[in-house]
């Protein structure tokens, strides 16, 4: 059987279940642009997607490296040992003891899948099939695979990562371990490998490269690990969606001189009249509120020659603004961080050496106003007034 034509006459997901539902073997070719691709079916079943024409891209070799399953030294040995000897990949695989039969048959399915999958986000192409089952190749290990099963899941993956990049939506996020969390006990293979990778530092396209799955099974994997409130976007990831910021028109060209000459009187206008306001009318409706306001600071002088009982007076009156009232005692002051103790100290020291008390904060009852004095107290001599 041929068939041959345009993905946007006859899609992929059709050509596929018409391979299958005929059990046809033979070799669909899919070319779009410079991308080329290969399905090899053998009685309606897939059994590989790789091209093994000269200078064609074997697309198990990037599948086995992106997997974790061969290290890029151990690829370029394989691949000097295939050039020499002529030998399949996979009988080299084999061989040379870098994968086990059964190691290599679960890549090959995997790799067929994510291959398959791939393939039908293609829209647009040609596609072509034709052969017999001689053309079928054949490897050192073997597969068949349901074309219709690889299908629904394919179309399934594709639905599904729709949904997950909803959540996340660019590879720059940053995701981190939600504080407290618990893993499920059931968690995956998958999810076992995400979750030491996501620590609130790697972005979203690191974990992928450092996780050793297909893209997909890391965002079904981060997907679901926040759902369970084990992990959570950082603050630092980037937004889901940026939305741009509306833009000004810009002027046109054929703005004409008077515009220009109108915008010029207008801003000069606009300075005259702020500076007019700033130099004469400021002053005079902030003059009657200056003059009743209470200074909202008060800064002392300087102090550093000032001598302890000046500093105590000072302290006094530096307290009386800032509380509203006199202190009761030099105490008072100490403990409130007014005067430091030693400068007390010093005071009280010089005014026992002057032969007086130590300067004392006066009272509420004798200081009513600022300017007011004490009234002196009458001496014994002096009798009191009836």
């Amino acid at each position: 059987m041929a068939l041959q034509g345009n993905l946007d006459d006859f899609s992929l997901p059709e050509i596929l279940q018409l391979i299958a539902v005929q059990q046809k073997s033979g070799v669909l070719k899919l070319t779009a642009g410079e991308d080329t691709a290969v399905i090899f079916f053998e009685g309606g079943k897939v059994v590989s997607t790789r091209d093994r024409r000269r200078n064609a891209k074997d697309p198990l070799k990037p599948f086995l490296i992106k997997t974790g399953r061969v290290t890029e030294p151990q690829l370029r040995q394989v691949e000097t040992i295939e050039t020499e000897s002529r030998r399949e990949l996979t009988d080299i695989l084999l061989s040379g003891n870098y994968l086990t039969n059964e190691e290599l048959s679960r890549a090959l399915e995997e790799q067929v899948q994510d291959t398959l999958h791939q393939l039908l986000t293609w829209k647009t192409g040609a596609y072509h099939f034709s052969g017999d089952a001689r053309t079928v190749p054949k490897f050192a290990v073997n597969i068949r695979l349901n074309t219709e099963g690889l299908l629904m899941e394919s179309m399934r993956r594709i639905d599904e990562l729709a949904r997950y990049k909803e959540r996340l939506s660019s590879t720059a996020m940053v995701l981190r371990p939600k504080p407290l969390a618990t893993p499920p006990k059931d968690i995956t293979e998958a999810e076992r490998r995400v979750l030491p990778l996501v620590d609130g530092l790697r972005p979203l396209r690191d974990v992928m490269a450092q996780a050793k799955l297909v893209d997909f099974e890391v965002y079904e994997a981060l997907h679901h690990l926040l759902e369970v409130g084990v992990i959570e976007v950082s603050l630092s990831a980037a937004p889901a969606k940026v939305t741009p910021l509306p833009t000004a028109a810009a002027p046109r060209a054929s703005t004409g001189r008077a515009g220009a000459g109108l915008a010029l009187a207008l801003g000069t206008l606009a300075l005259a009249l702020s500076f007019g306001i700033g130099r004469y009318a400021a002053p005079a409706l902030l003059g009657p509120v200056q003059r009743y306001a209470v200074p909202t600071k008060w800064a002392p002088p300087e102090i550093a020659s000032v001598d302890p009982v000046e500093r105590v007076a000072l302290a006094q009156e530096t307290y009386r603004i800032l509380r509203g009232q006199a202190p009761a005692d030099l105490t008072v002051l100490v403990r409130e961080g007014f005067l430091p103790g030693e400068v007390a100290r010093e005071a009280a020291r010089a005014g026992a050496g002057a032969g007086s008390a130590a300067p004392t904060a006066p009272t509420a009852t004798t200081r009513a106003t600022p300017n007011a004095t004490a009234s002196p107290a009458p001496s014994p001599e002096t009798p009191a007034a009836p």
